[in-house]
């Protein structure tokens, strides 16, 4: 959920570069497609979405509608091995094609063929504005008969139905729903509803069994961490949150997040007190595991990230905080969400968060004001 900045003239360059090397690939990738879609004929359906987990997450209300227009089309989708865990829970999807970037020239190659081999009615290319080639080489050489995806970053070449991007600012699930209105796929609906496999809810089971977690225990998730340090807030309020979560309700805090993360969970557990009933499973658990512990979740606190929106998709309530995010776009869907947002000015938006070293877009965000909105929601409990 970032974008790689690029200065402006090279950014341009690039598009060009870009726009006339795919469309002389498309010439040699050039067969027949249909450009009208006949739902009684569209036995076979590709989708692609090879970005982060929170991109996915937002995108499934759009795969639903998918599901619904085509009842009786198999429809596959080509994720990556880190967001596997979402795909294969679905209902709305009948094959997951795993898609490994770190695998062999020929490992590659034979993804491509066995991709072909499906003989693909209609590929939706579900990518937005992330600058990213990957998921168009692959939908090109799908050898799909019709082709959809947005006219952006010089991709639109092997497209058959070519979508223009709105251009202003909307939430990220509107932006993937654009996709598809040139389908007729159309609706209003962005919020997102996971699932879990069946071995992820016995897992859950099991890990609270073991743990002597009962039901009358309130369950916090935190996720403290995030892609880049501009969009966390500061580790010391962590703490101190949880500190008052601890002292205050029969509760139990359980820390997610991934291996790169666990030492910073690991100094937030220190200044909190280090108790029993602090749970640290940074880099402890799979994807799908994650998820089945959110799901339990009373309330789930963190950045704006992956498991943020885990949370909302199984609409547990959330306490969040955004950093130089475009709000209109990341904020989480639903009425059981309290987001706080620092001092941010529009120009906060275009830089890389990579080049942001301090907390000062989320330092006006005090422990008083997490406090209120924790005993706000945990008090119905």
């Amino acid at each position: 959920m970032y974008y790689i900045l690029i200065r402006p003239a090279i950014r341009k360059m690039y598009y060009l570069f870009a726009s006339f090397s795919l469309g002389a690939v498309s010439l040699l990738l050039f067969w027949i497609r249909r450009k009208k879609i006949d739902n009684s004929k569209t036995k076979a359906i590709l989708l692609i979405k090879l970005e982060r987990i929170g991109d996915l997450v937002l995108s499934l209300p759009a795969i639903r509608k998918i599901r619904s227009y085509f009842p009786e089309s198999k429809i596959y989708m080509v994720a990556t091995s880190y967001t596997k865990d979402i795909v294969e829970a679905s209902p709305y999807i009948d094959e997951l094609l795993v898609y490994d970037k770190a695998v062999s020239l020929k490992d590659k190659v034979s993804f491509i063929r066995m991709l072909r081999k499906y003989c693909f009615d209609l590929a939706i290319d579900l990518t937005t504005r992330n600058f990213m080639f990957l998921p168009v080489w692959i939908l090109g050489f799908s050898k799909a008969k019709v082709t959809v995806g947005l006219n952006n970053y010089g991709r639109a070449f092997l497209y058959n139905i070519k979508v223009k991007p709105y251009p202003g600012v909307e939430i990220y699930g509107k932006e993937v729903m654009r996709i598809l209105e040139p389908l007729g796929i159309k609706s209003d609906d962005y919020k997102p509803k996971l699932f879990l496999s069946k071995s992820n809810e016995e897992f859950i089971h099991m890990f609270f069994k073991e743990r002597n977690i009962n039901e009358t225990v309130i369950k916090v998730v935190i996720h403290p961490g995030g892609y880049y340090d501009a969009l966390r807030w500061e580790e010391e309020k962590y703490a101190e949150v949880t500190e008052h979560i601890l002292s205050n309700y029969k509760a139990a805090v359980f820390f997610v997040g991934s291996k790169r993360e666990t030492s910073l969970i690991e100094k937030i557990v220190s200044w909190a007190g280090d108790s029993k009933n602090i749970l640290n499973m940074a880099g402890r658990l799979s994807l799908g595991e994650s998820m089945a512990l959110i799901a339990k979740a009373n309330l789930f606190i963190g950045n704006s990230s992956g498991p943020l929106h885990i949370a909302c998709g199984f609409d547990i309530p959330t306490i969040s905080f955004l950093g130089p995010s475009i709000p209109e776009r990341w904020r989480p869907q639903g009425e059981k969400n309290i987001v706080f947002r620092g001092k941010l000015s529009s120009k906060d938006y275009d830089i890389e968060y990579s080049q942001v070293k301090d907390y000062k877009q989320l330092k006006p965000i005090t422990v008083k004001m997490v406090r209120e909105a924790v005993d706000k929601i945990l008090s119905k409990e």
